[in-house]
């Protein structure tokens, strides 16, 4: 089984190393039959991020020499898009498994002219290469599912994965909709995973994300709370879809 939504890097004062977090990953996921693990950097959340020192980081954790298999997300932010960086050029490096974008961490304006080309862009690369552009869904504005979902529905083989499935009704009406739309479950309340359950029609589109080792910090840090990070990924993979 596949976690399609695993972190590496800087998460606010925290460094997650990334070998580290791929072996609690191993260790722990070896109980839930999880064999693959697909990440991004949230690095990519600093305000001087560079692409060239997140592939460097990159580059670091597909040296994991472990049994999981470890396949990179591109995190693209609107920076990129102010430098004319092409994502067509930018993911020529490595072999990504597809695009991370997250609307509530960076101000993607769709009403700049740059902004909306690359968003154009991004989805024209995941039709072209059949590979899912994941995408921070939520409750303001800018992360609201509708706001991404017209890039995906107007091009029928790209592939859009809705992450946190929120909000859930929202969510699940686009994933019972649209065949190249599905959701993920990092970080989703039971409740809310029931409630996401009971609405989508097909299974199999609601895919295992934990969102780990985020839910590490948020135990640590938010509700101090001491746990190891394979301790935490144990329980991370009690929810699964």
């Amino acid at each position: 089984m596949t976690d399609h939504h695993i972190h590496i890097g800087q998460f606010n004062e925290l460094y997650y190393d990334a070998l580290e977090v791929f072996e609690a990953i191993e260790e722990a996921g070896a109980k839930y039959g999880i064999d693959e693990a697909r990440f991004s950097s949230t690095s990519s959340c600093r305000d001087d991020v560079e692409l060239l020192k997140i592939e460097e980081e990159t580059a670091y954790a597909l040296s994991y020499t472990g049994k999981l298999k470890v396949r990179p997300y591109l995190w693209f932010v609107p920076s990129y898009a102010d430098k004319n960086i092409s994502v067509f050029s930018a993911t020529k490096t490595f072999d990504y498994c597809g695009i991370k974008l997250h609307p509530a961490a960076q101000k993607w304006d769709l009403e700049n002219p740059r902004h909306k080309k690359c968003m154009e862009e991004i989805f024209d690369w995941s039709a072209q290469n059949k590979k899912p552009v994941l995408v921070h869904s939520g409750t303001i504005p800018d992360d609201l599912p509708t706001r991404f979902s017209p890039f995906a529905i107007e091009r029928p083989n790209s592939v859009l994965i809705l992450a946190h499935s929120n909000p859930v009704k929202e969510c699940a009406e686009l994933v019972n909709t649209h065949k190249n739309i599905f959701c993920d479950t990092a970080c989703i309340e039971e409740k809310n995973l029931k409630k996401l359950r009971s609405l989508v029609r097909e299974k199999s589109k609601i895919l295992f994300g934990s969102d780990f080792p985020v839910t590490h910090y948020i135990a640590t840090h938010s509700f101090g709370i001491k746990y190891s990070l394979k301790e935490e990924y144990l329980i991370d993979c009690k929810i699964m879809p």
